[in-house]
């Protein structure tokens, strides 16, 4: 099996978005920023090259994103997702596309990595994304292969997604882990329906957000105490850009690790810890999911930047960076001098920010 190397991505914004008047549906805004926006940090790392796909507005999204290209249907009318993916190969040098849609600003951090996995494994010509109750197939990663085969199809009238696909040498790869990821947006009432909550884990999630130096891990020491105090069992979840070993190098558990146990679990008196090797960052779904089911009360998070969580920010006066903006995902904001903001806290003052988090949990945020 050839191993799959420099995949373009493509952002399908082609169509008329019927259920938004017209309006561009990637331009709309959500939590003050377009959907596209959203989507560009998640898909980036992923891929070598991201195109987009559109069939209007030209001028203004060469005025917003001057440094990615774009492509229009080679087909006139407006005839769907098939049509963009087409042309995609008819415009883009490459054997492999990974298409995936405008309207879903949370897609997997690892949908490259997975679809390409499931495409080489399985000798196939077209991968694509299913949540374990439904498909999602404008998520897909197609081989150059199917376009005399997708040419035919839609000479033939034919504009059908998945009926094109089982007519190829296709697999279906399962993301049931986190079904939230394939959340979209078509109506006015979907941009306009509230603060989106996790609805991945069955424990509240609350980031505490910051640049660096604002002393994120500073004020979680000492803000933990305060909350356990008041009755919450309290887990966390930080993200290191370190490799953190857990176990000593030379202890037994460390070297059978190395020898290749995956996941190695290792247990004392005090306490127990497994330790399981990735190749890249697992899906914050899954880690969050794992820490619910041991009955806390409470996840905080440090790090995860780009997840869609309810958050507190920090800011210090004494940074040489501007306070972060407020959007629909803050629930306060806690600094070191005096803002006009809702929900603003004392960055000094623990036991307001203990009290608070602790409302918020008991109004579920």
């Amino acid at each position: 099996m050839a191993e799959i190397h420099g995949i373009t991505a493509v952002i399908l914004a082609g169509g008329l978005a019927r259920r938004l008047n017209g309006a561009e549906k990637g331009l709309q805004p959500l939590y003050g920023k377009a959907l596209i926006e959203h989507i560009l940090p998640r898909l980036t790392p992923q891929v070598g090259k991201i195109y987009l796909n559109i069939n209007r507005s030209q001028a203004e999204f060469a005025t917003r994103y001057p440094n990615l290209p774009t492509y229009g249907d080679t087909l006139s009318g407006f005839q769907g997702p098939l049509s963009g993916m087409l042309s995609g190969f008819q415009q883009i040098e490459g054997d492999y596309l990974l298409f995936v849609p405008c309207d879903s600003p949370f897609l997997p951090l690892n949908l490259a990595q997975k679809l390409t996995t499931a495409l080489t494994i399985n000798q196939a010509e077209i991968a694509y994304a299913h949540d374990g109750s439904r498909p999602h197939p404008t998520f897909a990663l197609f081989h150059r292969r199917v376009v005399p085969a997708l040419t035919a199809y839609l000479e033939a009238g034919e504009r059908r997604l998945l009926h094109f696909f089982h007519t190829q040498r296709s697999v279906a790869v399962d993301f049931s882990e986190q079904p939230h990821a394939f959340q979209n947006f078509n109506t006015f009432g979907d941009f306009t329906s509230g603060r989106i909550l996790p609805t991945f884990c069955t424990a509240p999630l609350l980031a505490i957000t910051g640049h660096s130096g604002t002393g994120k891990t500073t004020l979680l020491e000492k803000l933990i105490p305060q909350l356990t105090q008041r009755g919450l069992t309290v887990g966390l979840i930080k993200h290191s850009h370190h490799n953190v070993e857990v176990d000593k190098a030379g202890k037994d558990s460390h070297r059978l690790r190395l020898a290749g146990a995956n996941p190695t679990m290792i247990v004392c008196d005090q306490r127990w810890a497994m330790m399981k090797e990735t190749e890249s960052l697992p899906p914050f779904a899954e880690l969050a999911q794992q820490m619910a089911e041991q009955n806390v009360d409470l996840i905080l998070v440090e790090g995860f930047k780009h997840e869609a969580l309810p958050k507190i920010q920090l800011h210090r006066k004494g940074l040489d960076k501007p306070l972060p903006e407020w959007d629909e995902f803050t629930l306060a904001t806690a600094t070191d001098y005096p803002i006009e903001r809702e929900n603003h806290l004392d960055l000094n003052n623990i036991e307001q920010i203990a009290e608070f988090i602790c409302q918020a949990v008991k109004t579920k945020f």
